[in-house]
């Protein structure tokens, strides 16, 4: 069985920020997201990171994203690549895969990341289909959020089969991978812990956030919680259950229908100062 959570069970408290503070702080965060046409997943990423307390956050995406990231976030460090080339910077936590396509630029950008990026790394997104394909595969305290679709293709099994028997195949999947931790996405969102062999279970959230976008933002939260010096365990834990707990602050104040990814980040930021 896997262990039930929600936003008022977990005892995880953000550490507190001293008065001598200086953006160093409060981690460095590459977001490497957003193929051409798909700017919008990588802007989400990035801004939820932003607004829930990542000290300084870069945006890596495809050239023709930036002005729009800028427009949006001009706090964010939005940087243009054309190849992985223009990819530099040290940073504590990275990002990759959301807006990623099954195109030259994804599979050359996420082949640099997997082989020279050495901190905690969260796969998302159309990152999770190079992984799945094998493209590269190197190694490292790795976080993967699939929804069940990925899940499926991560395990060469029906989505069906993914949503009859949740908890081990997030189970298989972090086995698989050697992945650290593993965020299954969907109705009672499971997170499984490989060192723990623990998997638990979200009682927040509901049908207001299957909407596009919603997962990239949820990505974005965990960076910023990592980023902040929580471990790996409890910035898990806490960003999906505040990710979901905002879906529910959505629905009791406005309904079920009409919810953007976006909506969520400002609520997510007002649970966590909380």
């Amino acid at each position: 069985m896997a262990e039930s959570f929600s936003l008022n069970s977990l005892d995880i408290i953000l550490p507190k920020r001293k008065d001598n503070s200086h953006k160093g702080f409060y981690g460095r965060v590459a977001v490497i997201a957003g193929s051409k046409g798909m700017g919008g997943a990588g802007i989400l990423a990035s801004e939820a990171s932003l607004f829930c307390g990542s000290g300084l956050v870069n945006l890596f995406t495809h050239i023709s994203n930036v002005q729009a990231s800028l427009e949006r976030n001009p706090e964010v460090m939005a940087i243009g690549i054309e190849s992985h080339k223009d990819i530099s910077g040290n940073f504590d936590i990275g990002l990759i895969g959301p807006g990623f396509k099954d195109d030259d630029w994804s599979k050359e950008v996420y082949r640099y990341i997997t082989l020279n990026y050495s901190g905690v790394l969260i796969i998302d997104a159309g990152a999770l289909r190079l992984l799945e394909k094998k493209q590269v595969y190197d190694k490292k305290e790795l976080i993967l959020t699939p929804h069940p679709g990925e899940a499926g293709a991560l395990l060469n099994i029906s989505t069906d089969e993914i949503q009859q028997n949740r908890k081990e195949c997030a189970k298989a999947i972090a086995n698989k991978y050697d992945a650290a931790a593993v965020v299954l996405k969907g109705y009672n969102t499971l997170v499984h812990i490989k060192d723990e062999d623990k998997t638990f279970l979200c009682k927040n959230g509901g049908p207001v956030l299957a909407t596009g976008g919603t997962g990239d933002v949820l990505a974005g939260v965990i960076c910023a919680l990592l980023a902040q010096k929580l471990s790996l365990k409890d910035s898990c834990l806490l960003g999906v259950a505040a990710h979901a707990k905002a879906g529910e602050s959505f629905v009791e104040d406005i309904g079920e229908i009409g919810l953007n990814a976006s909506a969520l980040i400002p609520i997510i930021r007002k649970i966590l100062n909380k």
